[in-house]
């Protein structure tokens, strides 16, 4: 941006983002991707013409920030973040709440304001103490790199202004692994809706076995269920055939789709028959084709959820 001149007021605001993978000498990797060496980062920059319009932009990308958070349905916390080595005004940080998390959170008891343990004194240090897991960052750098870069524009008068910036993050690997820390049950992984990698699992019988004929079923459903608007990309076939069901489900479930089907010896009788596991309800039952699909077209108004603009 310093490089760019001259550089006219009438191009701002700018935003410009990327989503790349980043690379950092840490030095104890720990906790899988919540902190590792390589990582994909989400980043954003902004440019406003006075500092005015810098925090009407830093307001309206936190909002965006908020809604994407609230989306995922895992509660979070906004915390008033520390500048630290990026310098700026003023920042915020959102947190997943785990046990994993390393950095530590104070939360008021009475009116909810929370902050990072890094800001807090020592006669607010009786607020209620929380681990949080750091996945987004806001921060609004005013005037700390445009001025000794000289970024600048050209204002109505065609005189330099220097630019007003602020600079936006999220850990996007590390919010996926973050999310599965705070909604793991045991063994098995559960995702986010909106994240998740496929909302139905189908699985067929195997090869060679005494149901193997019912694996028409498989290409049938799978053909039916993709067509559906709301489940393009959505519908995983197992077609390792040479595993168990069982085996197959076992690693479906650990995997965490929310939803399985399993064509297996009952879709060969008269009135064929599908085992739908819910692995969100942790609970199985049979249906006939019938009953299947109109569950099929009622799912994703199941999980539906107003969209807002992001």
């Amino acid at each position: 941006m310093s490089e760019i001149y001259p550089f006219s007021f009438r191009q701002l605001p700018l935003r410009l983002y990327q989503i790349n993978s980043k690379f950092r000498d840490e030095m104890k990797p720990r906790f899988g991707l919540l902190r590792c060496r390589e990582f994909i980062m989400k980043d954003l920059y902004t440019f406003d013409d006075s500092v005015e319009a810098a925090h009407d932009t830093y307001e309206e990308i936190c909002s965006s920030y908020d809604r994407i958070f609230r989306r995922l349905q895992i509660p979070f916390l906004k915390v008033t973040g520390d500048c630290g080595n990026i310098g700026g005004s003023h920042s915020h940080e959102y947190h997943y709440i785990s046990p994993t998390g390393e950095d530590t959170l104070f939360v008021c008891d009475n009116c909810g304001n929370t902050k990072n343990a890094e800001l807090v004194s020592s006669d607010e240090s009786d607020s209620c103490d929380k681990c949080g897991s750091h996945v987004g960052h806001t921060f609004l750098l005013g005037t700390k790199y445009s001025k000794p870069f000289k970024a600048s524009y050209q204002n109505e008068l065609g005189k330099p202004e220097l630019l007003q910036m602020g600079c936006y993050g999220i850990g996007v690997s590390r919010l996926l692994a973050a999310c599965v820390e705070v909604l793991a049950q045991d063994k098995n992984i559960k995702w986010p809706w909106e994240i998740v990698p496929f909302k139905i699992c189908l699985i067929g019988p195997k090869r060679g076995s005494k149901e193997a004929s019912s694996a028409l079923w498989v290409d049938h459903l799978a053909e039916v269920m993709s067509g559906m608007p709301d489940l393009q990309d959505e519908v995983l076939v197992d077609d390792r055939d040479r595993l168990t069901i069982g085996k197959r489900v076992m690693e479906a479930k650990q995997t965490g789709y929310p939803f399985i089907i399993v064509v297996g010896k009952r879709a060969c009788e008269m009135v064929p028959m599908f085992e739908l596991l819910d692995c969100t309800m942790g609970k199985s039952e049979f249906l006939s084709h019938k009953m299947l699909m109109n569950w099929v077209r009622k799912l994703p108004l199941r999980f539906s959820s107003p969209r807002q603009k992001v």
